[in-house]
């Protein structure tokens, strides 16, 4: 008969063993509280996390105080951010979910941005109202007329949502709906009824986009790729008002293919780590272009306060003139290109107008770059009075 106190012995062991990991776990989060033992990044979360509560003598004070505490807790508890890229991980590993309401997992590792009206855009349900088309036709007319009065050429532009171009990599419930957008209204309504240039690169990035990506799969924006052929899309709407400009062509770059870490969507997921990008283009001027200089230039305007990144120029010794870009993230991957067309390029990251800076500049065009979403969600009413042209 065996001898049962070597195995009393190993199980009196293993039971020790499993109380110091619990209680090892327990005491986790307070040493990584003290010691920062969690390395992970943190993630985008798109706010602050709260902040330590301060006391305040108020008859709520206390209820204030405790609440505020569990809010600074919540957000900053031991191994908070490793725990957070674990949850986002498995979710989209095991059941395809995503973690975030505003992002939606598409197939084939596609992500796509749902706020700003994504979802009832993509489906038909959102529709421009006449007045709000004639709200935008007067505003681009205020501001081509306004601009006409000083010799200054206009040209509106709207980069395509993601899912405008790649339908078919949403979810099967949103893939099969084609209806027609609210962007289709305002480009036939503008045909129709107004002479202002605007920009409508959606059948440039569908023809575009059968030789290659055009879109980053886990960004909200395009690639090198569909910014370089979009920016030639621009320079030959752009000579038509400004005769002798002419696209360069893909051979004036070398572009190479990396794998990069995930965009801002997989950001947003803590999963960038994780979800790659697989094709990501880069171009590198082939002489005799040389590469531009970016410059951050904040003093173009002391004392405003941006809420994103202020303004940047590129300058090019070898062109003359000046051209005004008001925008926003997109037109980014197109200060590489447009910089060798003008002398300057000035990219202001605003839809409102700076009318004293226009004029103090004294560009040959100004061109509004709005991509499709943030051209759902803007006032031409609020803009056209903000702007205070005269």
């Amino acid at each position: 008969m065996p001898n049962p106190r070597p195995l009393e012995k190993i199980r009196q062991v293993l039971q020790w063993a499993v109380i110091a990991i619990f209680f090892g776990l327990l005491w986790l989060p307070t040493l990584d509280s003290f010691f920062h033992l969690d390395k992970a990044p943190i993630p985008n979360e798109n706010r602050n996390p709260a902040k330590f509560p301060v006391f305040n003598q108020r008859v709520t004070g206390i209820r204030d105080f405790i609440a505020g505490l569990e809010s600074y807790y919540n957000d900053h508890f031991g191994f908070r951010k490793r725990l957070i890229r674990w949850s986002n991980h498995w979710k989209r590993e095991l059941f395809k979910q995503s973690t975030l309401p505003n992002v939606i997992t598409g197939r084939d590792g596609w992500l796509y941005y749902s706020d700003d009206g994504m979802i009832e855009n993509s489906l038909g349900l959102a529709r421009f109202q006449p007045k709000q088309l004639r709200d935008w036709q007067t505003l681009l007319e205020t501001r081509r007329d306004w601009l006409a009065r000083r010799g200054i050429r206009y040209l509106f532009v709207i980069p395509p949502n993601k899912e405008s171009i790649y339908p078919e990599f949403l979810p099967k419930w949103l893939a099969e709906a084609h209806p027609t957008t609210k962007l289709d209204q305002f480009f036939a309504y503008m045909k129709t009824n107004s002479t202002v240039e605007v920009l409508d690169l959606r059948p440039l990035l569908l023809e575009a986009k059968k030789t290659g990506l055009v879109y980053l799969m886990t960004d909200t924006h395009w690639n090198y790729d569909g910014a370089f052929v979009a920016h030639q899309e621009l320079v030959r709407t752009l000579a038509r008002q400004l005769p002798g400009l002419e696209p360069l062509s893909l051979a004036s770059f070398k572009k190479t293919i990396s794998q990069k870490p995930g965009g801002d969507l997989a950001g947003m997921l803590g999963q960038e780590r994780t979800m790659l990008e697989p094709e990501y283009p880069s171009f590198t001027p082939v002489p005799p272009l040389q590469p531009l200089r970016t410059i951050q230039a904040p003093q173009l305007l002391p004392g405003k306060k941006w809420e994103t990144a202020g303004p940047v120029f590129t300058e090019n010794p070898s062109r003359t003139n000046t051209a005004i870009i008001f925008r926003d993230s997109f037109s980014g991957a197109w200060i590489p290109f447009l910089g060798y067309y003008f002398g300057k390029v000035i990219y202001l990251s605003e839809q409102n107008w700076e009318p004293a800076f226009i004029e103090k500049e004294k560009p040959v065009v100004v061109i509004d770059e709005m991509v499709e979403r943030f051209f759902y969600t803007a006032n031409p009413v609020k803009l056209k009075i903000s702007d205070g042209l005269k």
